[in-house]
């Protein structure tokens, strides 16, 4: 067996097998403690689905498409935005006629967890304008989603995204 001569400024070395061994236990070891920490946080703060049966709507995916072209026919308009603490929808007919009488509720999510979700179910007011209070929301970015439904349906009828940034 042979072994490795270092010269250092103290004199020689000889560099040994298990020290080799050692060192490189070492080093592989606090990988594996390092990579096992990320791990753990990564599966711990990520909530999973982002869709609830996200499999079965892939399957549905020609439904989803007729409710949008059903959408498209409507020709419905929404402008959806903050108000101070308030989150107000606009929904106006095709005509440029408010629109009143419906059933709105809209959630308000935070694209990276769950855990701040909220959901609402909006008042109406006159001319087409549907509101709920929302408290104060943390800074960062939310997703508001819209949803009008009829009474006799229990899928929407109509839906409006917007993605906003609170600072």
């Amino acid at each position: 067996m042979s072994t490795a001569n270092i010269k250092s400024a103290s004199g020689d070395k000889t560099l040994k097998g298990y020290q080799v061994l050692f060192w490189l236990l070492g080093f592989f070891g606090l990988m594996f403690v390092v990579n096992g920490i990320f791990l753990f946080y990564a599966i711990t703060s990520f909530p999973g689905e982002d869709v609830k049966k996200s499999y079965l709507q892939g399957l549905n995916y020609n439904a989803t498409l007729e409710q949008r072209a059903e959408q498209a026919r409507l020709g419905w308009q929404a402008a959806v935005g903050l108000e101070g603490d308030m989150l107000v929808v606009y929904l106006e007919e095709s005509t440029g006629e408010p629109l009143t009488g419906k059933s709105v509720n809209a959630a308000l999510r935070r694209p990276a967890t769950t855990n701040a979700d909220h959901e609402f179910d909006l008042i109406s007011d006159l001319g087409g304008r549907y509101h709920a209070n929302v408290g104060d929301l943390q800074a960062g970015q939310w997703e508001i989603i819209a949803q009008v439904r009829d009474a006799e349906s229990s899928s929407p009828k109509f839906v409006a995204r917007k993605t906003i940034t609170i600072r």
